[in-house]
């Protein structure tokens, strides 16, 4: 069952010489030889030429169907006629202008309509930097030092939130009181002790733990996993309720969940948080974050007749570019393509399900909107702790020997589906998997 790392490492270096080229030249001006260590795979990256539709090309010529979507960012595929036309307009208008634009405004429109929860935004350039400004605005809103987030969830890459993302199960803690652990060295002391962690599902623990903390907690962070974990509507309403119970401000992170539906995971379980930031598909493949909710919270922010004391600002934040290609990324996702979306998602789900079933192989398959995941265990996957349940070692030979096979991922995100996408690349996929389990 499935070729060992030996035999698919040695395949994949024989396919794909000018990839190891590539970064054997970056070693020398680069750390590990990466521009971000988000591009690492075993045995050497892979370095891609270009993208069309659903599919990419690696330096050595080999064709792939792109089921990583550019960590989900590329809703749309690559070159979407849509986004192509909208950028190529204002190249004609210039770079960087340096002032506003009437595509402000118009962006702004779009989200609110999408999120009846968001009453005004603003623009920032990543999904970390929005909930880095997010955290900031909780706490001055707030006046309280500690904020609240989800075992195993990542809201960014920066010392406020980046805790228990993945922690070793020894430093972990209790399954139903995690402790706080920073994810990585340098980050600044005692951040940890302003983290307060939750247990996903586990309504009983998560309301002791923010009853035990409710004078000093400002806000809890919340990403609902869908399509990742099994985290049910109603855990998200109990949230909803208690956070609004005990006066703290309740964020949604939609970076990734935004692929849930028109309006996103919210508009998908019919909940309204206080404050949301966005990022990745919102920027239509260039580099965007955004940050909304009620006005009352988000007027903070506005600066422009007395200073509040927090400034939010960046030189590149909601640049024309960005804009252009985001605002034409969200009208394109009309309700039809988000049904065809829906329509190959569930035919992915239920083609993992018995693909994995037949080969007798214990597998969790998880979908929502336009993301499908699959875990190799027995074991519902709920929270972070069952996550780990499943089998690594052979997940990642599996990624290895679908990459060989034309089928490109990125793991921790699922599978990442594209309006160009139809039952043939759905249909391949589940062949390739079919295959590689039978090697």
């Amino acid at each position: 069952m499935v070729k060992s790392w030996e035999a698919l490492e040695q395949e994949f270096r024989s396919l794909t010489p000018r990839s190891r080229a590539q970064w054997e030249r970056g070693k020398p001006v680069m750390p590990g030889g990466l521009i971000k260590d988000a591009y690492w795979s075993r045995p050497h990256p892979i370095y891609m030429e270009r993208g069309d539709g659903c599919h990419l090309w690696d330096l050595d010529g080999r064709k792939y169907v792109d089921f990583g979507n550019h960590h989900t960012a590329m809703i749309l595929g690559h070159n979407a006629p849509e986004v192509i036309e909208a950028v190529e307009s204002e190249l004609k208008r210039g770079i960087g202008l340096g002032a506003p634009t009437a595509l402000e405004a118009e962006m702004a429109e779009e989200l609110t309509s999408r999120f009846p929860s968001v009453e005004k935004i603003r623009f920032t350039n990543s999904g970390t930097e929005s909930s880095l400004h997010v955290t900031r605005l909780v706490r001055a809103i707030s006046g309280k030092p500690k904020v609240a987030k989800f075992e195993g969830a990542y809201h960014g890459s920066h010392d406020a939130l980046e805790h228990s993302v993945s922690p070793s199960e020894e430093a972990a803690g209790p399954s139903d009181s995690p402790k706080s652990v920073a994810d990585w060295k340098g980050m600044a002391r005692g951040s940890e002790d302003d983290v307060v962690v939750l247990p996903y599902n586990q309504r009983e623990s998560v309301e002791l733990i923010l009853r035990e903390h409710q004078d000093e907690m400002g806000a809890v962070f919340f990403d609902g996993k869908p399509g990742l974990f099994d985290v049910p509507p109603d855990f998200t309403h109990f949230l909803r309720d208690l956070t609004r119970e005990l006066g703290m401000i309740m964020v949604m992170d939609e970076v990734v969940s935004i692929r849930a539906g028109h309006g996103g995971y919210q508009g998908s379980v019919g909940v309204e948080p206080d404050l949301t930031y966005f990022g990745k598909i919102v920027g239509g493949g260039f580099p965007v974050g955004a940050i909304g909710g009620r006005a009352d919270l988000m007027d903070i922010l506005d600066s422009t007749e007395s200073n509040k004391g927090l400034r939010q600002s960046g030189t590149f934040s909601g640049n024309n570019f960005t804009l252009a290609a985001g605002l034409a990324t969200l009208r394109a996702l009309t309700p039809e393509v988000l049904d065809h979306l829906d329509g190959l998602r569930a035919r992915l789900h239920a083609g993992m399900e018995e693909v994995f079933s037949r080969a007798g192989v214990p597998c969790q398959v998880l979908s929502s909107g336009s993301i499908v995941s699959f875990h190799l265990t027995d074991q519902p996957i709920r929270d972070f702790r069952s996550a780990l349940s499943s089998d690594k070692d052979l997940f990642g030979r599996i990624t290895l020997a679908l990459l060989i096979k034309g089928q490109f991922t990125q793991q921790g995100l699922g599978f990442s589906l594209s309006r160009p996408m139809g039952t043939e690349e759905i249909d391949g996929v589940l062949s390739a998997i079919e295959e590689t389990l039978a090697e």
